[in-house]
């Protein structure tokens, strides 16, 4: 008897449980914080941005506070792509490294809740899994909330740190 009642179970659960799991929305826009100023643009204006060279809307007037040569850099690693791919990715999160990445990832996000490592984490993957491949504009693309906001005080501290941020990527040069 309940052999048959289990396929009717789960189709009356499947929808139920839909209607309480809402999709994760990914962002659309990028908040740059720094201590009492914050300044939003759509991550589209980014991308834009790397494929022409040239900053529109909102991120133009933040691209004027930024020397040219500068501005090159940020071009050029916002269009590294990773040559990894997802089970990669995966493996690379669930190592002592990876693990100590997020950590450190997660600190320059300003989430209103605690979830900013596994957030993170499924960024990652999820832009790792995406036809565009795993890249800092991906990564936002990705990310779950409308909204990803970056601590620039907290990222600037974490870039002059000698074992910090950058000296853990250098742990994964192919």
């Amino acid at each position: 008897m309940l052999k048959r009642l289990s396929p009717w179970l789960l189709a009356l659960a499947l929808p139920v449980g839909a209607l309480f799991t809402a999709p994760a929305k990914a962002a659309d826009f990028i908040s740059l914080t720094y201590a009492p100023f914050q300044r939003s643009f759509p991550i589209s204006e980014l991308e834009e941005f790397v494929s022409t060279q040239e900053a529109t809307g909102e991120l133009r007037a933040l691209m004027r506070l930024v020397p040219k040569d500068d501005q090159a850099k940020l071009i050029e690693f916002l269009g590294i792509r990773l040559p990894f791919n997802v089970v990669q990715v995966d493996a690379i999160l669930a190592s002592p490294i990876g693990k100590e990445l997020l950590k450190q990832l997660s600190q320059i996000i300003i989430r209103p809740d605690t979830a900013g490592e596994v957030a993170l984490r499924g960024a990652l993957l999820s832009a790792a899994a995406s036809p565009e491949g795993l890249s800092v504009i991906s990564l936002l693309k990705n990310y779950p909330g409308e909204t990803i906001n970056l601590d620039l005080r907290k990222l600037n501290q974490m870039l002059k740190q000698q074992e910090g941020f950058m000296g853990l990527l250098g742990n994964f040069r192919p």
